[in-house]
Parts: C-alpha cells; sequence; structure tokens
C-alpha cells in the first residue's frame, strides 16, 4: 500500500470522524422529525409489551392479558430495562431513542472491526463509513424494533467466530461468542442455526476436534441454562414444548400468497376470518399454529398442482423481492423511497460485481464465504416464509463489506499497473540515454 495512505487510514482520527458522523446523523433524526418517529406497527407492539413487562411481569404482544410465544424476549426485556430507568413516558422514550442510537452507533464501530479483521483497515473504515451513513439504517436506529439490538449481537457473533477460528484455544473468546449467539436467538429466533455455518467454517479453518467437542459441552450446558426457564415458561403457558417462538405459522401462510401463490384457494383475508372466527377469545398462539396448518395444506396443494409455478416462485420470484426494494417506510433528510431504492439496487449490482475482487483476496477466502453463506441462510429462510426487504437490512453491512474489499482491489491493482508503467518508461529512457 502507499506509505501515504498507510499513515492516513492508520490513525485513529478517521474512524472517529466516521463514528461522529454516524452519531450526529442519528440524533439529527430526533432534533429533526422528534423522539417519537414510529412506524405505528412493530416498534409500538414491543413498547407496549415492554410496559405490560414492567406492570404485570408476563410477555405479552397481541393482548396485554394474555402470555405470547410469537416473538422472543429479547426486545420486550431491553425496552423494560430502559423504561424502568427512565419512565414509561415521554422522557423514557426519549432516553430509550438515544440508547438506540448508541447502540447503533456501536455497530458502525463493530463493521469496522469485522472489515479489518477479514481484510485490513482501509476495507474496515470504508466499511463503516457506508454503513454510518446509509439512510435506511439511520431511519432503524431511531425506531424501537429488534433489528438494531439484533445486528450488535450478530456483529459480536461474527467478529469472535473468526476470532475464534484463529485462536481456538481462547475461552474468552469462546464465552463471548456464545453471549452473542444466546443475544442473537433472544431478538431473531429465525438466526438459530447460525451454529451449522459456524461449523462448516470451523471445519474448512481446522478447527481442533479435541477442544471442539470441550466447548460444544460447555455451549450445551450454557443453552440449558438460558433457554431453559424459557422452555418450562412455554410449556406451562401453552402445554407444549416450544423451543423458540411459536409465531412462524403467520409468516408461513403470507409466504404462499407470495408470486403465483396468491391465485391459489381463498384469499388471505378470508382464510384469516375463518381463523379468528374459529379462535376468537383465545390466545394468539393457537391462532398461530392454526395458520401454520392451513400455509402446509396450501403448499402441498400447490406443489401437487403447480410444482413449476411453486419452484419458480420459492427459488425465483422471492428472492428476488428481498433484494429489488429496501426497508423504507418513513422519509428523512429529504430522501424519497424511489431515491432509496435506486440507492439500493446500485449498493446490491456493485456487491455482486465486487465478488470478483474475492479473487484477489485468497487468503481470507474462508472468511468471506462465511459472510456469503450468512446472505445465502437468510435468503433461503425467508424464501421459505414472507420475503420482505426488512430482513435484509442487517445483512446490508455485508455488501459493504464486499465493495470496499473491490475498491482496494482496485486501489491496489492501478498501483501495480503505475508502478509497472513507470519502471518500463525508466527502462526506455535508460535505452536511450546508452
Amino acid at each position: 500500500m502507499n506509505k501515504k495512505l498507510f499513515v492516513l487510514i492508520k490513525s485513529n482520527y478517521w474512524l472517529a470522524l466516521i463514528l461522529a458522523v454516524g452519531f450526529l446523523l442519528r440524533l439529527g433524526v430526533i432534533v429533526t422529525y422528534g423522539s417519537d418517529v414510529s412506524l405505528q406497527s412493530d416498534d409500538m407492539g414491543y413498547v407496549k409489551s415492554a410496559i405490560n413487562l414492567l406492570e404485570t411481569g408476563m410477555l405479552t404482544y397481541h393482548s396485554p392479558d394474555m402470555p405470547t410465544v410469537h416473538i422472543m424476549p429479547g426486545q420486550s426485556i431491553l425496552l423494560a430495562f430502559i423504561f424502568l430507568l427512565f419512565g414509561k413516558g415521554s422522557f423514557g422514550i426519549f432516553m430509550g431513542k438515544l440508547v438506540f442510537i448508541a447502540i447503533g452507533t456501536f455497530n458502525i464501530f463493530m463493521v469496522y472491526k469485522i472489515g479489518e479483521i477479514i481484510g485490513n483497515r482501509f476495507i474496515g473504515l470504508l466499511s463503516a463509513a457506508m454503513l454510518a451513513i446509509f439512510i435506511p439504517q439511520i431511519l432503524t436506529d431511531n425506531l424501537f424494533i429488534t433489528e438494531t439490538p439484533f445486528m450488535a449481537a450478530l456483529f459480536l457473533l461474527l467478529y469472535y467466530s473468526i476470532k475464534l477460528a484463529n485462536e481456538p484455544s481462547n475461552w474468552k473468546y469462546f464465552f463471548i461468542l456464545m453471549s452473542s449467539y444466546l443475544a442473537v436467538i433472544m431478538f431473531k429466533a429465525t438466526f438459530a442455526l447460525y451454529p451449522v455455518l459456524l461449523l462448516l467454517y470451523f471445519i474448512l479453518k481446522k478447527y481442533p476436534v479435541k477442544i471442539g467437542l470441550k466447548q460444544l459441552g460447555v455451549a450445551a450446558i450454557m443453552l440449558l441454562i438460558v433457554l431453559g426457564p424459557w422452555w418450562a415458561r412455554n410449556y406451562v403457558q401453552f402445554g407444549d414444548f416450544i423451543p423458540l417462538t411459536g409465531g412462524g405459522g403467520n409468516p408461513l401462510l403470507l409466504g404462499t400468497y407470495q408470486g403465483a401463490g396468491k391465485e391459489l384457494g381463498d384469499p388471505y383475508q378470508e382464510e384469516m376470518g375463518r381463523i379468528q372466527e374459529r379462535f376468537r377469545g383465545q390466545n394468539a398462539y393457537y391462532k398461530l399454529q392454526a395458520q401454520n396448518e392451513v400455509a402446509k395444506e396450501r403448499i402441498s396443494i400447490w406443489w401437487a398442482e403447480d410444482k413449476d409455478s411453486f419452484l419458480e416462485t420459492y427459488l425465483k420470484l422471492k428472492p428476488i423481492k428481498q433484494w429489488e426494494t429496501h426497508f423504507y417506510w418513513i422519509e428523512i433528510y429529504g430522501f424519497s423511497k424511489p431515491q432509496i431504492n435506486d440507492i439500493h439496487q446500485h449498493i446490491v449490482d456493485w456487491a455482486l460485481w465486487s465478488l470478483v475482487a474475492l479473487l484477489f483476496v485468497r487468503q481470507r477466502w474462508k472468511e468471506y464465504l462465511l459472510l456469503i453463506s450468512i446472505i445465502v441462510y437468510n435468503l433461503g429462510l425467508n424464501s421459505i416464509f414472507f420475503a420482505f426487504p426488512r430482513y435484509n437490512q442487517p445483512l446490508m453491512f455485508i455488501l459493504f463489506i464486499g465493495i470496499s474489499t473491490a475498491v482496494y482491489v482496485l486501489y491496489r491493482l492501478a498501483v501495480k499497473i503505475v508502478k509497472s508503467f513507470q519502471s518500463q518508461k525508466s527502462e526506455v529512457n535508460s535505452f536511450s540515454n546508452e
């Protein structure tokens, strides 16, 4: 790398500047639009859940007097803790937004750390800078939805997965990794199968089997300690063993109405109307279970009647739907939804082209493969259920790292070409002088 550029990016001033810009842009949303910016959807559901948890000790979501297993408890517990400290009124909301902005700023720092450990400092800084100014993420960090705290846990999980893979005997890294994993599933149960990706990565890294088995045993104990009370609570409340959530029925059913599925059977509202009438007054868990059964029946019929449209919907249309637009429901800083979608498409296109750059960073291909596997896993899982752009927002950092890697590779190639040209020119001049 050019010596001047190396000195430039070696200084922590650039990282501090990026973090300051990211923090101020997020804080500016509160200053400009107020702390009551809301989707009036899931975010307010979590606020009500947190307040009810404080007042009654019961985890609820759909109804304040009925326990829920529709969500994991992480978001409600986090908000309940904030409201416990600062109150449940407007000041508590304001302080909660500041906490989420602080978490969002921490996420920028962690993207820098991930980019640095996978590539180098330049890649880390550029990736962090892109996340810092990414308008949809600035908005998300001002909303009480799970994405922001989930990203913090995911970034720690990924970073310490790489650290542990390179230092398997470091138990500190192991415990941070496990704590991060438990935090991840407390916010999003969909990432419960991350250990499968981690196992494949560890195999590629030739992780020592002996220490791996020891850590597997400790991991199992930690899972039992943390999730055991959740399992017991769910069994007592619902009479079923529910390892994570029982809310998969609704997104599974909604997913059958995407693509060619919307032409199959009765309309969604009619199906939902029958379920609501059948389970009127009962806990939402049983309605969700009924939706799960209807979804399975629709999938079975669809597969039997038209395999081609089924495969096209689940293997093509739904994956495209997830990445063709971006989750951006509230316009801020003068950026319209069409503008954000255009920017999003450029980012996706650049990220795809950046895959070529991986040919020039072969020494870290296993780490880049881990990043790609996370996207593929998330894409496949959400294609099974309901394809929705919001589920991809926490993974935009992977695209930023890919683009940053391509920029770095292009810079290195440009330097080599210039040096080669200068060398050839010097040889020509030397020959002429002779």
